[in-house]
């Protein structure tokens, strides 16, 4: 019998289950609701980004008009850079919350500032909630389940039945056997699953072109995975009972209980450190220090100079606190950020050697509300506030006023973007998934003997 045949076969007796149906049916809803809870999240996203800039553009207005009176001072403006929804947001939003998306950059900020909110929000159990039910939960939790009921019977059925003494008694090869069968199974679950998530990912928004295909491989790279885990279970298990109890074994092992193992290891070997000690530390210090430099500032009053400059010295004085603070901090600071990459660096390497966690991190990217885009945006907006700083270093050096032309010319915060749907980290969680396959598959071939006794 040739491999065509077999898996016309396999695809016309999975065609006549009514489980199929249902299974699609299932999913249709699921995803549809998914992708609705992410347009919702992404809405309200950008109904408050729409009211930031409405403040921003209000205060501008506000501090335009000190400038155009010749305030006797420095007036920059205190903008607001947010980080703009990517174009498939609504495919995975679980995390999103948890990440800044908007900052305060002040010429003299100190540290806090410039996630003001985020800082003040630091217990919230919005910020701390474990996610919503988005695309990728679908994809990572639900999608397994839906190929594993429609494929973990590959051979214990034919052993049931009797039919699998018939078979072995031909010349027929029983990996191979099983292998087509899988592949023939997988397509007629795994192909219609794709298209489904794609359509409903296109109707919450998620409609870039490159982004879907993006998705489209990595839906079928993780199907690939379960298909593979398919034939294992295929080539051991004698009896339907036992096939079902071993993929549903699988699944809860491979999704949700070696996370779970996994991520209490890297907190014992890399603990996070502590937002909330961090934050207060940090502002404990940073009272601490400006009450010295007030208490020095009463002592050693700057002498008045003649004639008088445009802009006061109490100004150059708070720069010059505000730079010799940043200088103090900086130690404390830099040693949070050192305990955070390590952290971050482990669960990197860890994501590579757990599937559910490298498609995951791979839907994340996708939609751009993985943790590399958010630091990217902190870092970017960090940036902006240095330069808005020694903009007004410049102006304190020159004794120079801001004029109206200068204040309307001044840099607007724009986002870059540092990848897209096919970024670095995208293709190594690809290939994570894949060599997880081929490793599988591997395995299967050492196993193929235990599928040719009936």
């Amino acid at each position: 019998m040739s491999s065509f045949a077999i898996a016309g076969y396999e695809v016309r007796r999975l065609l006549r289950d009514p489980a199929l149906p249902t299974l699609l049916v299932l999913l249709i809803g699921l995803g549809g609701y998914a992708a609705w809870n992410g347009a919702d999240w992404v809405h309200k996203r950008e109904a408050a980004i729409g009211l930031i800039k409405a403040a921003e553009q209000a205060r501008l207005a506000d501090s335009r008009e000190f400038v155009v009176q010749s305030y006797p001072s420095v007036i920059l403006p205190i903008t607001q850079p947010v980080l703009p929804r990517a174009a498939m947001a609504p495919l995975s939003v679980g995390q999103a919350d948890a990440y800044p998306f908007a900052a305060d950059t002040v010429p003299l900020g100190d540290y806090t500032s410039l996630f003001r909110r985020v800082w003040a929000d630091i217990g919230s159990p919005t910020v701390r909630a474990a996610g919503r039910f988005d695309l990728a939960f679908v994809v990572v939790f639900l999608l397994p389940l839906v190929i594993l009921a429609a494929t973990y019977d590959l051979w214990s059925r034919e052993r049931e039945r009797g039919v699998a003494a018939m078979v072995l008694s031909q010349p027929v090869a029983v990996g191979p056997l099983i292998v087509v069968k899988a592949l023939a199974r997988g397509l007629v679950v795994l192909l219609p699953s794709t298209a489904i998530i794609l359509s409903v990912a296109a109707l919450a928004g998620a409609r870039e072109s490159i982004g879907l295909t993006a998705l489209a491989l990595a839906v079928l790279a993780y199907g690939g995975f379960w298909l593979a885990v398919a034939v294992i279970i295929g080539l051991v298990a004698r009896r339907s009972t036992e096939a079902a109890i071993a993929a549903g074994a699988v699944w809860l092992l491979v999704v949700v209980m070696v996370p779970s193992l996994c991520l209490a290891a890297v907190d014992l070997a890399a603990p996070a450190p502590s937002e909330m000690h961090f934050a207060t530390e940090v502002k404990a210090r940073t009272a601490e220090i400006s009450e010295r430099q007030r208490l020095y500032r009463e002592a050693n009053p700057t002498p008045a100079r003649v004639p008088t400059p445009r802009i006061p010295d109490r100004l150059r004085d708070r720069y010059a606190d505000r730079v010799a603070l940043d200088r103090e901090l900086a130690a404390m600071i830099a040693a949070h950020h050192q305990a955070k990459d390590a952290r971050r660096h482990v669960l990197d390497t860890v994501r590579f050697f757990l599937p559910s966690v490298a498609m995951q991190d791979a839907l994340d990217r996708i939609a751009g509300s993985d943790a590399d885009r958010a630091l990217a945006f902190e870092s970017q907006a960090r940036a902006a506030q240095s330069e808005l700083r020694l903009m007004f270093k410049d102006y304190l050096d020159r004794d120079a006023l801001v004029t109206p032309a200068e204040y309307d010319n001044l840099p607007a915060f724009r986002f870059r973007e540092s990848g897209g749907a096919f970024q670095a980290g995208v293709l190594a969680d690809l290939a994570a998934l894949l060599v997880a396959t081929l490793l599988i598959l591997i395995a299967a071939r050492a196993l193929r003997g235990k599928a040719e006794t009936p």
